[in-house]
């Protein structure tokens, strides 16, 4: 899909360059191709980045990860499904103040929080979070007081 989005966008850059080069080219036309250009250069970097992010997603099968987790007071070993340990994962890359909810009761994710194991690739997530299917219901952010 998205060769074809880029197929057309260099067919409408071709016309419009044509239209450009002659001295008769009506303005409305040239104004309305030059207006779609940049709508279907960004539609084809879109489904670029979709088609990719499925190819990621397609090469790493979801399956359970169990993980270390060390909140600085309690240290615990968990068994996140697949999507909790992408959520693990970026608020662990992002330095997020976080608590993740399991079985065994709260764990505080933050700056001094450890995690152990096999964390899901970098790219997975990001695949999940462009793809807008990362969900995060055991996971929720931390409001940080104002001084």
């Amino acid at each position: 899909m998205s060769v074809l989005y880029l197929l057309l966008t260099l067919a409408f850059a071709g016309v419009l360059l044509a239209l450009l080069a002659r001295p008769v080219a009506r303005a409305g036309i040239v104004w309305g191709l030059a207006a779609l250009l940049p709508l279907m250069a960004a539609m084809t970097g879109a489904l670029s980045v979709q088609a990719r992010s499925a190819r990621t997603l397609a090469d790493y099968p979801p399956r359970p990860v169990t993980l270390t987790i060390s909140d600085g007071i309690f240290k615990r070993a968990v068994v996140l499904d697949f999507m909790d340990a992408a959520c693990v994962e970026r608020a662990v890359r992002l330095r997020s103040e976080a608590i993740l909810t399991t079985p065994e009761g709260p764990l505080r994710l933050g700056a001094r929080s450890q995690v152990d194991g096999p964390m899901l690739p970098r790219p997975v997530v990001e695949a999940l979070t462009l793809r807008g299917e990362l969900i995060c219901p055991n996971l929720k952010a931390v409001q940080e007081k104002k001084k």
